[in-house]
């Protein structure tokens, strides 16, 4: 039904706030929204373009404010502008904008996601494509930058480098090991660099004992 705009007051970046007689209340830009004074009444179309030139600005912050902190899979920001009840379509313009701007792209996200979180947190393949799909990036977009990531020895270059950070210089013995089956499988490395890293360890330090990994899946929370 019909309202009543009952206020209007100034905001930042160019924008007014208004609130109508019903008690919904909008922020517009100043441009172009000379007419909203107080008395003005709106039709129920009227307050429908309101709403989602306001849905569209609150979106659109928000999304800004995602991506200033870290890149974002599309996914991600999608799924925050839906929790603020964004309209779906509101949502997809937000979203296509962003993209041509070159702000939101998954096979970037997904390409610098793995790079630094390999590097950084020594974790391999299966973690991160488990990581990648809960934040939503499609599974073709997943397995090309995990392929660009693990050539042919990367995998075993990182659980070495995950070994050295924990055991330092210390000389391991089988419970050492035991332990580092565990944690390989928790930060995602296939079982055959597991159990090729464990061989190894044990070969070096003179152990009988060839320990090898479980059949639990191998990813899971990483505890460095």
């Amino acid at each position: 039904m019909p309202e009543r705009i009952v206020e209007r007051k100034p905001r930042p970046h160019e924008r007014v706030f208004l609130r109508l007689s019903g008690g919904r209340f909008f922020t517009v830009p100043e441009s172009g929204s000379e007419i909203l004074v107080p008395g003005t009444m709106l039709a129920d179309e009227d307050i429908a373009r309101l709403s989602r030139v306001d849905q569209y600005l609150r979106g659109k912050d928000k999304a800004l404010r995602m991506l200033c902190i870290r890149s974002r899979s599309r996914h991600e920001l999608d799924s925050a502008l839906a929790g603020m009840e964004i309209a779906p379509g509101v949502r997809s313009g937000i979203l296509e904008e962003l993209r041509e701007l070159g702000l939101v792209d998954d096979v970037r996200f997904a390409r610098e996601f793995v790079g630094a979180r390999a590097e950084l947190k020594r974790l391999g393949p299966h973690r991160l494509k488990f990581e990648l799909r809960k934040l939503g990036v499609s599974p073709a977009i997943v397995d090309q930058a995990l392929d660009e990531a693990f050539p042919a020895g990367r995998q075993e270059e990182l659980a070495w480098k995950a070994v050295q950070k924990k055991l330092g210089s210390r000389k391991p013995d089988e419970r050492d090991v035991r332990r580092i089956n565990d944690l390989l499988k928790r930060k995602g490395f296939d079982y055959g660099v597991i159990n090729h890293v464990a061989y190894e360890l044990l070969k070096r330090f003179g152990s009988d004992a060839i320990e090898t990994a479980n059949d639990e899946e191998p990813h899971g929370q990483d505890d460095g």
